[in-house]
């Protein structure tokens, strides 16, 4: 469709118009009235058909009030100026079959009759409740999650309907796959061909050509051609309406009265009742159909509309068509569509076409009767064609060919099985799609080895150089995004891999990191109970890190045994299983060593590499000891003193007033802490927390500065030794930077 409305987010005016749009919205607002009146018609004579055939004129008198106050309340309460509603198909066929199910099992007569109207009243106040409280609770947007192919694909199958049932309109019969045929017969030709010729040209000039006055100039001169082709061939308006050239004739006036009232208390209930089946099926296509609609509508008129408030509109509408014994109706994608096309943008446009409508109610259709149904017709191929061009045709160039064929197939279904058979098909199509693409995503974020990946324990130069070495041993796996059957072997193939990899060595243990993890499927957790298994089988443990309690819970109900000090560990986030992996290591490889108590000058002289006099330092240094919990350094002080770890365990935190601090580091002996915002004259970055009870070595600003004065060779070798420390940090920063690179 052409994109007359302007651009996305743009407002639109209310009721206020320009003089050059006043009259394509008079226009259009005669025509969409013109059309509800013909849907009226039609539809009553679907729904009272039969054993109630006899009272269709009354059928088609509810159909008009519920057309009058559905227009008009969506009109005035939409989000999105311009919208049309209407009483619509779907709902119809649905009240049809239950108007049958009644007729055959309440007597003739009356009651029969009231019934009836007491069932189709019942149901769109039910619907309409419903829309409101779907409203209410902000379920409008769930048709955000309809791929955009299945939008497509449902305006092109609401384009084939429109075709479809412009060519009906136009013959006067009813036009299926079935009986394409019969449009060949030259009684039909003449009556279909002038129609959609009309339509065709119109869709050439629209998509051509940019005017206010395109599509109401063009109806009016396709008015006037009818008529003076009929005047000069000698046919009188009564010979026309004979052969079906005319909308008319339309039933008498005075069409409605208050039946739902009477209806109450004669309504045969325990018939109303039978059909709750029935009504449940209808308000959930109804949904479907109002959420499709409306996401059309977003399209074709390329503006976003507030889905809530258009919940909101259809069900105070449908509240009021019910409670006269109305039926069902919303959002009406062809006729919005329509009043974009002739640039009426205004909400003037509803307010007219429902004044149409109550025109023909109250007063008859006279002169509705003597519209040319070619022109009527011809409007309703005009929009059907429109979509089709747009999501057949222009589609090809913009869409990807698998969303393409999304399109076609569901047009296809839509053609040979009916609208929400298409939807539906269309729909699985699309998330089988997607599950196929998805499955090509690596949920593997990231895969590192202990020898570039390393934990926040600050270790000593001979620790280090050991975890550097046998890093391989440690396996890390960061995991991302939803985890299920299509991505789940995955894992498991990249585990197994590893496992049995010659050139890297036994692996010891295998972390897999859940911190960007969102779900998992069964296949996921079966998949990590197999790994739990493979490490059984190979010997490594396996460490689940950043695991949320519900995704724990759901792990273990599926076999997985992360209780005691079994093969598979949890811990709370990547930085705690990575040391305690590395204790492990170490106590592996260093044996006794890692765990040898040395002396304060001992641990200097290892710090320092032999190149500081631990004796000369120590005369500088303060002995210090904190508690557990004890804070040593806190953020945003003033940095003027260094400390030396000697016995115990220190934390470092990052403060956040959004959050809970977080654990940047961890430090044992022989270990340095706070000399970086000494250099940088800066406040402290982070919190020191004993996390055991610490022994520490203060050396305070005024003492180094004594250093410096005092013995300026010791300062400088400090000095040296501070950079290397610093150094080592920026090396193992771009190691781990590298390793994400990879």
């Amino acid at each position: 469709m052409p994109e007359v409305w302007g651009t996305m987010g743009e407002e639109r005016p209310a009721l206020g118009l320009r003089g050059e749009l006043l009259i394509p919205t008079i226009f259009a607002g005669l025509i969409v009235g013109l059309l509800e009146v013909v849907l009226a018609s039609s539809f009553g004579a679907l729904i009272f058909s039969g054993g109630l055939a006899d009272r269709v004129a009354e059928g088609i008198g509810l159909n008009l009030f519920a057309g009058t106050v559905i227009m008009l309340t969506v009109a005035l309460l939409s989000s999105q100026p311009g919208t049309i509603a209407s009483i619509q198909d779907s709902p119809a066929v649905i009240l049809a079959l239950m108007a049958a199910s009644i007729a055959a099992r309440v007597p003739p007569g009356e009651r029969r009759f009231l019934t009836v109207v007491v069932a189709i009243g019942m149901t769109s106040l039910a619907t309409g409740a419903f829309f409101l409280l779907l409203s209410t609770l902000r379920l409008g947007n769930l048709v955000r999650f309809v791929p955009y192919p299945v939008v497509g694909g449902f305006l092109a199958g609401t384009g084939w309907l429109l075709v479809r049932g412009g060519v009906g309109v136009l013959t006067g019969s009813s036009v299926t796959l079935g009986n394409l045929t019969d449009l060949a017969h030259l009684g039909a030709i003449v009556k279909w061909v002038p129609g959609f010729a009309f339509a065709i040209a119109l869709v050439w000039a629209t998509r051509r050509y940019r005017h206010f006055l395109l599509i109401p100039g063009s109806i009016a001169g396709a008015v006037a051609a009818f008529y003076v082709a009929l005047f000069a061939s000698g046919l009188g308006i009564g010979r026309a309406q004979a052969r079906g050239w005319l909308l008319g004739p339309f039933p008498r006036a005075g069409l409605w009265h208050p039946w739902m009232i009477t209806g109450l208390a004669r309504a045969d209930w325990h018939a109303v009742l039978a059909q709750t089946a029935s009504v449940s099926t209808l308000m959930l296509v109804a949904l479907l159909a109002l959420l499709l609609n409306a996401s059309g509508i977003e399209l074709a008129v390329n503006h976003d509309m507030d889905l809530n408030r258009e919940l909101r509109a259809a069900g105070v509408a449908n509240l009021a068509a019910g409670a006269g014994g109305g039926v069902t109706g919303y959002h009406a994608l062809s006729l919005t569509a329509l009043t974009g096309q002739t640039g009426a943008f205004s909400r003037l446009a509803g307010l007219l076409g429902s004044a149409a409508c109550l025109a023909a109610l109250l007063f008859g259709s006279a002169a509705l009767a003597r519209f040319p149904r070619a022109v009527v017709g011809g409007l309703i191929v005009f929009l059907g064609l429109g979509f089709l061009v747009e999501w057949v045709w222009d589609a090809w160039s913009r869409l990807h060919h698998a969303e393409y064929l999304v399109v076609v197939l569901i047009l296809v279904v839509i053609a040979a099985a009916g609208l929400l058979t298409g939807v539906g098909v269309g729909i699985g199509v699309a998330l089988v799609l997607f599950v196929v693409n998805y499955s090509r995503t690596d949920v593997v974020r990231h895969t590192m080895s202990g020898a570039n990946w390393q934990g926040t324990v600050e270790r000593t130069d001979h620790e280090r150089e050991v975890l550097r070495r046998a890093g391989d041993r440690i396996h890390v796996m960061e995991l991302q995004g939803f985890i299920f059957f299509g991505t789940a072997s995955g894992v498991l193939e990249r585990v197994t891999h590893r496992a049995s990899d010659p050139r890297l060595g036994p692996l010891r243990f295998l972390v897999l990191d859940f911190r960007r993890v969102t779900g998992l499927d069964s296949s996921a957790v079966n998949g990590f109970v197999k790994a739990g298994k493979l490490g059984e089988l190979h010997g490594f443990s396996v460490l689940l890190t950043g695991v949320g309690p519900g995704m724990l819970r759901r792990l273990q109900r599926g076999g997985l045994s992360t209780a005691g000090e079994g093969q598979v560990r949890t811990f709370s986030d990547l930085d705690h299983g990575m040391e305690w992996c590395e204790d492990q290591v170490l106590g592996e490889l260093m044996g006794a060593e890692a765990s040898r108590p040395r002396s304060f000058a001992q641990q200097l002289d290892r710090i320092f590499g032999g190149r500081v006099d631990p004796g000369r330092l120590m005369a500088y240094l303060t002995h210090l000891e904190a508690h557990p919990g004890e804070v040593v350094i806190r953020q945003g002080e003033v940095a003027d003193d260094v400390y030396f770890l000697e016995v115990g365990r220190l934390s470092v935190h990052a403060e956040s007033p959004d959050g809970p601090p977080v654990r940047l580091r961890a430090m044992g002996p022989e270990t340095v802490v706070g000399e970086l915002p000494l250099y940088l004259g800066s406040a402290r970055t982070a919190t020191v927390v004993a996390e055991t009870a610490c022994v520490l070595h203060r050396l305070s600003m005024t003492d180094f500065r004594r250093m410096e004065s005092n013995e300026p060779d010791l300062a400088a070798s400090l000095h040296r030794v501070f950079a290397t420390f610093l150094a080592r940090r920026l090396d193992d920063t771009l190691h781990t930077i590298q390793a994400l690179l990879d």
